[in-house]
């Protein structure tokens, strides 16, 4: 396990060698090659014909202190992954570069690599709960999904031990939005200290520094947009029997609303679900749902009445039931997303799963959208964020015509450019999940919704941007799999998956347009 690596290498370094810089200067020759890299002395003798970059490349730098260029080249995991195996000795009188702590200061330090409330600037938002709970979630995430997700990324499914971690550790049941749903969980969980939205919002941010939009599709996306509806509006039994699986990880969850004739126009499905005694019998597909090739429900939305909003009602279909097929949709490098395509084919299911009132269906779709959109806002504004990081620790390695990139112009207007955008997405995001923590639901429904779409459009826009910008800082690298590029290259191809899901940008900036002259006409002084 990556503990148990860190571990050996930790036992190794203890006992290593002193080597002075002259003695491996001295193995410099095809057969006889030492390097110094970050204070390790390493024995690359054998593993010169096995260089990814080739032979040439390696002994060129042979008996010579490598830790520059290989920087520009490596990330840090590749020095981590072959340090136990190469390792042979430190370096006399090295001493690592210690960089200041400032107190009260949180992550890596790098400007404009996380919110400014983890670094710089005071907030009104977050308190010391959030604080807590901001480092309980990074932990969580670099110990148990960050050392291990690359190998896991293409898979067809989360692996289900990460899964049900985050389920014991009350991290599922932190998507759903407030109130906590403690009631449906064991004693064991623990239960965030003054849970509210902004606890959502943190978990999410921090989930989204991995950088790739499938794992956290995976992780994520049932509790946050289909599991609410079912938890607010189930029946006792319905919920008694299902909930508490689900946020602890034992159960997946997904929702099933888009169908080949009808995305955003949710009033427009055409999946029916006809009463027939203590049953309904559904007829109809879906598609684009996404985990549903592995989810154990499906909060499926069904016409039950006449055509229209006035006709929609949701129910829960289980895995199983005689007449329900999943097909894999496939989406390029998001197989773990679990995209599916659903067809139910004179599906009976109980007329006791059906969640909420016959025919209110839209309004508990609509009920959770302002969460939803804002769940969709966070992962972008993070995901954008890493684009800014990436470039920022890259510009400050990578040389051309002499110079780091960092002293280029144009580079440092690409990360200025990105770096508004970022901060202002954050604000606005902020600012808007502080309206969510302090009015009603009904209320946020009346004012805030059109804004909601509005910050949904941005949101892809800007990630849409920073994965540009970044691709041209980036240059070559930003088209490799894998390599220092590797966040970049993922980039350019998720940002699609953001601009559409939860409303695509333009259907939100009509709507948004659309309220703006309602409101007008209704209030304003003209």
């Amino acid at each position: 396990s990556a503990n148990d690596e860190t571990s050996y290498t930790l036992l190794f370094i203890m006992a290593a060698k002193l080597f002075s810089a002259d003695e491996v200067a001295k193995h410099n020759k095809d057969g006889d090659a030492w390097v110094i890299c970050d204070g390790h002395v390493l024995d690359v003798s054998s593993f010169a014909e096995l260089h990814p970059g080739g032979k040439f490349v390696l002994m060129k730098h042979a008996g010579k202190d490598v830790s520059e260029v290989f920087h520009v080249y490596h990330t840090k995991r590749v020095l981590a992954k072959y340090l136990p195996r190469l390792k042979i000795g430190e370096l006399e009188g090295y001493e690592a570069p210690v960089k200041m702590h400032l107190p009260g200061t949180f992550g890596d330090m790098v400007p404009y690599g996380d919110p400014s409330w983890y670094s710089r600037f005071n907030s009104p938002y977050y308190k010391d709960t959030h604080r807590e709970w901001r480092a309980k979630v990074r932990t969580f995430c670099e110990n148990h999904i960050f050392p291990t997700y690359r190998s896991w990324m293409n898979d067809k499914r989360p692996p289900k031990d990460v899964v049900e971690r985050m389920g014991q550790e009350g991290l599922l049941a932190a998507m759903v939005g407030p109130p906590y749903p403690s009631e449906f969980l064991p004693a064991s969980v623990p239960v965030p200290k003054d849970y509210d939205a902004f606890h959502m919002l943190i978990l999410y941010d921090e989930l989204a520094r991995c950088g790739h939009s499938a794992v956290l599709a995976a992780l994520t996306n049932g509790p946050a947009i289909a599991l609410p509806a079912l938890l607010r509006f189930g029946s006792d039994e319905l919920r008694g029997r299902t909930v508490q699986d689900i946020l602890l990880g034992k159960k997946m969850i997904a929702l099933a609303i888009s169908e080949p004739g009808a995305g955003s126009d949710v009033a427009g499905l055409a999946t029916t679900a006809t009463v027939e005694g203590d049953s309904f019998v559904l007829n109809g597909c879906k598609k684009w749902i996404t985990n549903g090739t592995y989810s154990d429900y499906f909060v499926t939305a069904v016409m039950t009445g006449k055509p229209g909003q006035q006709g929609m009602s949701l129910v829960l279909v289980e895995r199983g039931t005689p007449g329900f097929n999943v097909k894999s949709v496939p989406i390029r490098d998001a197989s773990l997303s679990g995209t599916a395509y659903l067809e139910f084919d004179n599906c009976r299911i109980p007329r006791a799963n059906l969640i909420g009132p016959l025919n209110k269906g839209f309004k508990l779709v609509m009920y959770n959208f302002n969460l939803e959109r804002c769940y969709i806002a966070t992962i972008c504004c993070r995901l954008a964020r890493v684009c800014l990081e990436e470039s920022i620790r890259y510009a400050l390695k990578r040389k051309t015509f002499g110079k780091t990139l960092s002293e280029h112009p144009v580079i440092r207007s690409k990360i200025a450019k990105m770096a508004r955008q970022v901060e202002m997405l954050q604000t606005w995001l902020e600012l808007i999940v502080y309206q969510l923590s302090t009015m009603t639901h009904q209320e946020a429904n009346m004012k805030i919704g059109d804004v909601v779409c509005l910050l949904k459009a941005q949101c892809s826009k800007v990630y849409e941007m920073c994965a540009r910008e970044a691709t041209h800082i980036f240059g070559g690298n930003a088209l490799k799999v894998g390599g220092m590029g590797e966040l970049i290259e993922g980039a350019t191809m998720q940002v699609k998956g953001y601009a559409i899901p939860a409303g695509a940008e333009d259907i939100m900036d009509d709507f948004a347009a659309r309220a703006a002259f309602k409101l007008a006409k209704q209030f304003a002084k003209l």
